[in-house]
């Protein structure tokens, strides 16, 4: 799931279907918009009753495209800016995901140097390398790159380790366990610090802490890895 909350896009796809997690997962940014190509009876009536703003295909036909230069389902597009003009009177800032640190700012006391972090998702494992400025991402042992070849490295990367279970509309379909407390591992900077994530209600961002003391990222990108507990290890 990718989530623009300060920066535009003008093309955000391929824009796939809704899964039941999505609701418990993105409630915490506040009545957020949801782009989604469609989804079963059951994701829609789950959709229906959350707090998220419907901004899928079927809402808003004429803000999605298909690209030539993939192959269908995987070619559906839209952009941020289509879809924000139909909400343009919302004003309310979401409460923030997560907290940042100034630049000059020094990192937890528990960060430690890291290398690289590897997450076995069972049908494939992902593996971030910090190059220097961020945590180039490789899936499946390819390198992960955007649309214009560039090699895909968040500034920050987050292992939130959470549990499973089935959803109720697709009992074929996997759904993370998102509110609750687990371990956490934060990688920012080159080093990571292990710590805690803690999320009581749906309705609010998780927190990430170690030691009592809040975790603060960099400033830039972070992609955020729900991975089930002891399928990662990270480098030192």
């Amino acid at each position: 799931v990718a989530v623009f909350q300060s920066t535009s896009a003008n093309m955000v796809g391929p824009v796939r279907s809704a899964r039941t997690s999505d609701p418990p997962l993105l409630t915490g940014f506040d009545h957020p918009l949801l782009a989604y190509s469609g989804a079963n009876r059951g994701t829609k009536d789950e959709l229906a009753a959350s707090t998220m703003v419907d901004v899928g295909y079927d809402a808003l036909t004429d803000e999605y495209w298909r690209s030539r230069t993939r192959r269908p389902p995987h070619n559906l597009y839209t952009s941020t800016d289509g879809l924000w003009a139909h909400h343009a009177g919302r004003t309310a800032v979401p409460p923030a995901p997560f907290a940042y640190r100034y630049p000059e700012q020094a990192l937890h006391p528990a960060a430690q140097p890291a290398t690289g972090v590897s997450i076995d998702f069972g049908l494939t494992e992902v593996d971030y390398d910090w190059n220097g400025t961020g945590w180039a991402r490789t899936h499946g042992g390819n390198p992960h790159v955007d649309d214009k070849g560039a090699r895909v490295a968040p500034a920050n990367v987050v292992v939130q380790f959470v549990s499973y279970g089935w959803s109720k509309a697709d009992s074929r379909s996997p759904e993370a366990r998102t509110t609750g407390s687990g371990e956490a591992w934060v990688f920012t900077a080159g080093q990571v610090v292990v710590g805690q994530w803690s999320r009581p209600d749906a309705s609010l961002p998780a927190t990430f802490s170690a030691d009592g003391e809040e975790i603060r990222l960099s400033p830039g990108t972070t992609w955020v890895a729900l991975a089930r507990k002891k399928t990662a290890s990270w480098r030192d």
